[in-house]
């Protein structure tokens, strides 16, 4: 099965999602997480939620600072630091959209691997927004909901002139290539 991100309104990135992956047996969760993984590659991104495939079940993956790539299953946020951390953050269902999202700085988690197996730990840095992120979107939640009007507006602006920019690049490429 071939997998792929969902338009931004779709309904599955604006709904909570409450199936539990290892009560649908008509995915094998090894193989979606291969699938994941080789868009998240793809794609250029660290992390990749089921709402962003269309689907509502309570799974992502992500790669760790490590290099490590991990399934993650009915994730749970336990703690969170009162220490916050504001950068950059984007994602793949809004390509090239980046602005300033402040998060904690670290979050106590437990969740299932694959295997069923239960983690639980403390996460930090990059992993910890990371999981955060991911996690937002099994909540219903986008990075888009912490962004003011203004800071999104100058996002989509910063985004747009990205575009044409690529765009212009291309064609010139292209005229290179034919002469």
């Amino acid at each position: 099965m071939e997998i792929n991100l969902v338009e931004p309104k779709d309904t599955a990135l604006h709904t909570v999602a409450n199936i539990n992956p290892f009560d649908d047996k008509d995915i094998n969760w090894e193989e979606r997480e291969a699938e994941m993984f080789q868009l998240m590659k793809d794609r250029f991104g660290i992390g990749l939620a089921s709402p962003q495939l269309g689907t509502n079940h309570r799974m992502f993956t992500m790669t760790l600072s490590t290099g490590e790539n991990i399934g993650v299953y009915n994730p749970e946020i336990l703690e969170f630091s009162k220490e916050t951390v504001s950068i950059e953050e984007g994602c793949l269902t809004f390509p090239l959209l980046y602005f300033i999202v402040t998060r904690p700085e670290k979050v106590k988690v437990r969740f299932q691997t694959v295997d069923q197996e239960v983690v639980e730990d403390w996460l930090d840095g990059i992993d910890s927004r990371c999981f955060q992120h991911e996690f937002d979107h099994l909540q219903g939640k986008l990075f888009l909901d912490y962004a003011s009007d203004m800071k999104l507006q100058r996002a989509m602006k910063k985004r747009d002139k990205q575009i044409k920019i690529l765009q212009t690049d291309l064609a010139l490429r292209k005229i290179e290539n034919e002469s």
